[in-house]
Parts: structure tokens; C-alpha cells; sequence
């Protein structure tokens, strides 16, 4: 090979610092991997007021970062409260590391290691393979450490519970980042392998649809794996579930294999000192045997994998003729064309398939999946309690029978669906991205005689049949299977739509008033800082779209102020104003301020 000729594959300290400051310097501030490890500054503004964006994310950012720290040591101390011992609270760290490792790691890998512009360069250089492949390890590798660190804060609070010893403190920490950087190297690798030989990795459209598939039986699989390995109560159930899986047999193979430290860890928790350290030692050389494993495999199929996706991907073109023709070129309204091509983009590009399409249809999936394993578990439970299956159907059915528009229990459960719609403030974000997801096309949109009512009325018909359609399917099955009565169970898919429908205008009008269309790539949008508080502000739009329905609902269940049937009325008709003033708004307002957007 020229490229074998020109350098050796040998590792080079020296090269390595070089390509590691390139790599850092460089590839952090263009998030290209589609998952977001780098940062969204590609298309920060510059001067003052972008450098004041730009700090204000990062304080946001590490706002949130706490946050979720302080939550996650307050799980970990409630665990310590109720007899958790320290080494059961790494296991739940190990195994929540582990979990989401395999769950993104693998893609994050690729994406680092192969899927990126300047690699190419980066290999015309007279530096060895093994050398550019360990420097973006290394960049991988740090950028992952601080994203794992967000799980360690469980396992410190169990240890702040019990009182232990701060010896105790460095060895937990000690050994949950020896746990989360082996994890990481057997990533890579398989992933190394999977390069050099498999045609399907090749192509990266491909690979991320699969891999999104992937995804989404993973999850369904822990979501059904949980509802039967952790049963009990609560925290204390899910910790001791992964004990079990440390303790042994194929899940804990699995484990060592994926994660050799965790074979250590109860020696290095409840030892002695001699224990402790000779825990510490065999995990740091766990550490040591993968990287020499993978520095083996680097030398000898990197380069070669990196080679293999030249010329990947591409598709031997062909005439579209006759009928096929014709339907292409058939003559249709502005709201129809929009909405064709909004679809066609969200499902064609690999990262917004992954992140629109497909985690808007894990979530009615999850759900089906756990009340399906849920209505199991208690039939199976009741059947061991002497009752009849059918008998608990009965009983729960003559609950829902007395949902009645003079019933508090009927306010309850409206404030329940508020509730729930909240939680789908989440999904916002699709809504929300509506206009960014078009970016520099959006201007040459500009250019053409476009109506922009019927532009933004396509965004919005997407992502609520994506995220409403189904899991107002799903709801509808649940009330019938309940026996609620017809007029009170369309009240509640009434409060439902006008949860949603007034979620999806407000955010969909925010995202046409304030888009992000200078991007240079795909990942730049959906992913990083920018995209991450997107999201959480998601929760707030929710919550501004709740709040006078909810406050409505509660004036008479709780404080009395209303009687139950006006309150019901007054909450789905402040829906109905709202999603009519939303409605005006976004196709008057925001269609005429895009009509009017310039570079």
C-alpha cells in the first residue's frame, strides 16, 4: 500500500500530541458525527452579541448539567436511606453506564473514527494510521468521560447516605471512570471489525437507519426486561436487579466482556485495603489488554476500513418514465407540494430520520410494549393472589363507569392528561425545528412565489401525525379496553388534541420567528448545545400552554372555586381558544415574517 509505504503503522507519541491539538482544535466546534458530540458553533453568530449567545448556552448548559447531577445524587442518597449498600449503587451506575454506551456508543464511534470530513487529510499526512486513529480515540474518549460522569453523582450519594470514609469516595470514582473508558474501548473495538468487513457500515445513510431500528428494539427490549427483573420497590428493586446482573451467569459474562472492571468492582467496594488496591490494579490492566487489543487491530484494519467507504453509498442512477413520470409532475396545491417535501426530508436524511421519525414512533411503541408486559405482570400477580383476570378487568371497569361529568375523579383524570401532555413537551422539538430543518434552501424557497400559510401548515402536519396519530390511537384502545364511558372518554381525547394541537402551533410558531438556517451540516441542528436547550425548552412552552386549563381543573377539585362541570367546559374551551389564536398566529404573523426573512 502507498499509504503503508509512506508512514509507519508504529504509534508515535510525538504525531499523536500534534493530531490530538489538530483534532480538539478543530473537529469540536463541527459536530459532523450526527449524535452530537461536538458543539453547534458552526453557525454562531460573531461579536459581541454571539459571544453572549454563545456564554449563555454554556451557562445553561452546566445549569442543566447540575441539575441532573443533584438529582441523580438525590436518587443515590434516598437508595443509601433505605439500606442500598455502596457497592449495589455502582452496580446500577455500571449498568446504566454500560446500557447507554451500547445504546449510542457504537454510533458515536464510527462517526468519530470514519465519518469525517477531515479524514481524508488527515490520512494524506506522513503520520501513521494507528497514530490519527488513537488521537481521535483520545478526543472520543474525553468528549464520552464527561457525558458518563452524569451517572456518577448515584453512586456518591449512596456513599454520602451511609456516611463512608472519603478513601471510599476516590476508589468509587476511581473505579467508575476505569468502568466507563473500558466500555468505550470494546465499542471500538467491535466497531474496528465491523468497518473492514461489513458493506452495510459502508454506507452511512444505511447504517444510521439500521442502527436507528436497532435502537428502538434495544429499547423496547429494556423497557419489557425491565417491567419483569425489577420488581419491588422502587430505587432499592432497580439496584439490587443490577446486582443481579454482576452476580453471574450469561449477564454477567455479557458484562465482563463488555466491561471487565465490573468483575472487580465488589473487591474494590467492600475489600480491605490490600483488596482494594489489587481490585484498582486489575482493572487499570483490564484497561491496559484493551487497548493493546485495539491499538493491534487499529494497525492492522483502520486504514483499511477508512478505505473501504470510498466510493460507498452511491446509487447507479434511472429514468423515471411513464406513469412514474407523470406523478412526478402532476400538478398539485401549495399545501400538498410543502408537505411532500417535508416528508421526503425528514425521511431521507439519515440524522432527521433518526431524530424526527423514529424517536416520534418509539414512544406509542414503548407504551404499547409496557402496558402490555404491565396488564401481564398484574394478571400474572393477581392469579397468584387467587383472583381471576378477569375479575381485575371487572373491577377496574367499574371504576372508569362512574367518570361522569359531576365527578371530581373525571377532573383528575383531565389534569392527568395535562399531565402527560407535558411530559410530550418533549416532542415539541420536532414542531420546533420545523423551519431550521430547511436551512440555506429555506432562501431559495425565498426566491419562488411560495404561500407560506400552506408552508408552515405542512410543518406542522408532519410531526403531529408522527407523535399525536399514534398515541391517540393508543389512548382510544385504552378507554375502550377500560369501559370508560363514550362521553367522558371523548372529553379527555378532546383535552388530548387541544394539548397537543396548541403544544405543536406555539412551538412550531417560535421555531418560524427565531430559526436556525445557517448550518453547515445536518447534526449541526439536532444536536449539541443549541439543540439540547431546544429541548428543555420545550418543557417551559408546555407549561405556558397548560397552565390555565390545568389551574381551571384544579379550582375544583382542590380549592372549590369552580363546580366540576363548569370547570371541565371552561378547561377544553380555553383549548379551544388557544389553539385558534395559536392557529391565526402562525399562519398570519409568522407566515408573513418568513415572506419577509432575508440572509
Amino acid at each position: 500500500m502507498a499509504r503503508a509505504a509512506t508512514a509507519a503503522q508504529g504509534f508515535s507519541w510525538r504525531q499523536f500530541r500534534v493530531m490530538l491539538r489538530v483534532i480538539m482544535r478543530g473537529e469540536q466546534h463541527l459536530d459532523s458525527t450526527g449524535m452530537g458530540i461536538g458543539g453547534d458553533e458552526g453557525s454562531a453568530r460573531k461579536g459581541f452579541w454571539g459571544g453572549l449567545g454563545s456564554g449563555v448556552r454554556k451557562v445553561a448548559m452546566g445549569f442543566l448539567f447540575l441539575l441532573l447531577a443533584a438529582v441523580f445524587f438525590m436518587m443515590g442518597y434516598m437508595m443509601g436511606e433505605v439500606g442500598v449498600t455502596p457497592y449495589v449503587a455502582l452496580s446500577l451506575c455500571v449498568v446504566c453506564l454500560v446500557g447507554l454506551t451500547v445504546l449510542t456508543g457504537l454510533y458515536q464511534a464510527v462517526n468519530v473514527l470514519y465519518f469525517v470530513r477531515d479524514l481524508g487529510y488527515y490520512l494524506t499526512l506522513p503520520i501513521s494510521a494507528t497514530t490519527v486513529m488513537w488521537a481521535k480515540l483520545a478526543h472520543f474518549l474525553g468528549m464520552s468521560l464527561l457525558g458518563d460522569l452524569i451517572i456518577l453523582p448515584v453512586g456518591l450519594g449512596c456513599l454520602f447516605a451511609v456516611g463512608a470514609a472519603p478513601v471510599t469516595w476516590v476508589v468509587m470514582t476511581v473505579a467508575f471512570l476505569l468502568s466507563a473508558v473500558a466500555v468505550n474501548l470494546a465499542l471500538v473495538i467491535i466497531c474496528v471489525p465491523i468497518m473492514r468487513f461489513s458493506r452495510l457500515a459502508h454506507d452511512k445513510d444505511r447504517f444510521s437507519r439500521v442502527f436507528g431500528a436497532l435502537i428502538i428494539v434495544f429499547a423496547l427490549a429494556v423497557g419489557v426486561g425491565s417491567q419483569f427483573a425489577f420488581q419491588g420497590d422502587g430505587l432499592a428493586s432497580l439496584a439490587s436487579g443490577s446486582e443481579r446482573l454482576l452476580s453471574g451467569g450469561a449477564p454477567a459474562v455479557v458484562m465482563g466482556v463488555l466491561c471487565p472492571p465490573s468483575l472487580f468492582a465488589r473487591a474494590a467496594i467492600e475489600g480491605d485495603a490490600p483488596g482494594v488496591a489489587g481490585a484498582l490494579l486489575a482493572m487499570l490492566a483490564s484497561v491496559a489488554v484493551y487497548a493493546l487489543v485495539l491499538s493491534a487491530l487499529a494497525r492492522r484494519w483502520y486504514f483499511e476500513g477508512v478505505q473501504a467507504l470510498q466510493g460507498a453509498g452511491g446509487k447507479r442512477g434511472r429514468r423515471v418514465e411513464g406513469a412514474e413520470l407523470a406523478r412526478a409532475t402532476r400538478t398539485r396545491g401549495a399545501l400538498v407540494a410543502n408537505l411532500s417535501r417535508d416528508w421526503k426530508t425528514m425521511a431521507r436524511v439519515p440524522v432527521f430520520f433518526n431524530q424526527f421519525v423514529l424517536s416520534s414512533l418509539l414512544m406509542p411503541l414503548y407504551f404499547v410494549v409496557i402496558m402490555v408486559a404491565s396488564g401481564v405482570v398484574g394478571f400474572s400477580q393477581a392469579s397468584d393472589a387467587g383472583i381471576e383476570p378477569m375479575a381485575v378487568l371487572g373491577m377496574a371497569r367499574e371504576l372508569t363507569a362512574l367518570l361522569t361529568f359531576d365527578n371530581p375523579a373525571l377532573a383528575w383524570c383531565a389534569v392527568g392528561v395535562l399531565v402527560f401532555g407535558l411530559f410530550l413537551g418533549f416532542s415539541s422539538y420536532s414542531f420546533t425545528m420545523g423551519v431550521s430543518r430547511d436551512g440555506e434552501d429555506f432562501f431559495f424557497m425565498r426566491g419562488l412565489p411560495m404561500d407560506w400559510s400552506a408552508y408552515l401548515a405542512s410543518k406542522f402536519v408532519v410531526p403531529f401525525a408522527l407523535s399525536t396519530v399514534p398515541m391517540l390511537v393508543l389512548i382510544v384502545v385504552a378507554l375502550v379496553v377500560l369501559g370508560v364511558p363514550a362521553a367522558a372518554g371523548l372529553y379527555l381525547i378532546g383535552v388530548y388534541l387541544g394539548a397537543t394541537i396548541a403544544l405543536g402551533l406555539l412551538s412550531l410558531g417560535l421555531g418560524a420567528l427565531f430559526p436556525r438556517l445557517t448550518w453547515d451540516n445536518e447534526a449541526q441542528l439536532v444536536k449539541g448545545g443549541g439543540a439540547t436547550l431546544m429541548v428543555f425548552a420545550g418543557l417551559i412552552v408546555g407549561a405556558a400552554v397548560m397552565a390555565l386549563p390545568a389551574l381551571t381543573l384544579l379550582g375544583a377539585v382542590l380549592w372549590g372555586v369552580l363546580a366540576v362541570p363548569v370547570a371541565l367546559c371552561l378547561a377544553l374551551a380555553i383549548f379551544v381558544v388557544e389553539c385558534a389564536a395559536l392557529a391565526w398566529w402562525v399562519l398570519g404573523p409568522c407566515a408573513r415574517s418568513l415572506s419577509r426573512r432575508e440572509r
